[in-house]
């Protein structure tokens, strides 16, 4: 049996599609950085003491009044979403640079994802997310877009 060529899809029918695809894979890779380059920096003080006594004597999954400041630089630097957010956009970019279509389902869960966290904190970059995930939707959904297992048929 013979396997459709998914990883390239035709491009004339909808010029706009792969444009919707960077334009998300910009959002991700810009919201990634920035949240790993300003998260840290916003608690340069925390992370001074971190590596000052060490991170094995100080971040730590047993969370105490004591630990609470180092539990949370860690988890919201460098344990945060902002690395595989932009290693997602990332791979978006590498997707649509070489005209193939990101799953409209990958559009949908960072949808869901993003509304959720935006419902629970709507003054949050969450939005971004959001709009990436439409972006994506809309990329692979629009006029033009081909069902996976279609291209060249």
């Amino acid at each position: 049996m013979a396997l459709a060529r998914t990883t390239r899809t035709s491009r004339p029918n909808n010029p706009t599609r792969p444009k919707l695809a960077r334009a998300a894979g910009w959002i991700a890779v810009a919201f990634g950085a920035i949240h790993i380059v300003v998260a840290p920096l916003d608690k340069r003080d925390v992370w001074s003491d971190i590596f000052e006594q060490g991170p094995w004597r100080t971040i730590s999954l047993d969370v105490t009044p004591g630990n609470l400041a180092y539990s949370e630089a860690f988890w919201v630097g460098p344990a945060s979403f902002g690395v595989p957010v932009l290693l997602f956009g990332a791979f978006v970019l590498w997707a649509a640079k070489r005209g193939a279509r990101v799953p409209a389902a990958f559009g949908w869960a960072m949808t869901a994802w993003g509304a959720v966290l935006a419902a629970l904190l709507p003054a949050s970059p969450a939005w971004a997310l959001v709009a990436v995930g439409v972006l994506l939707v809309l990329a692979a959904r629009g006029p033009g877009a081909e069902r996976p297992g279609t291209a060249g048929t």
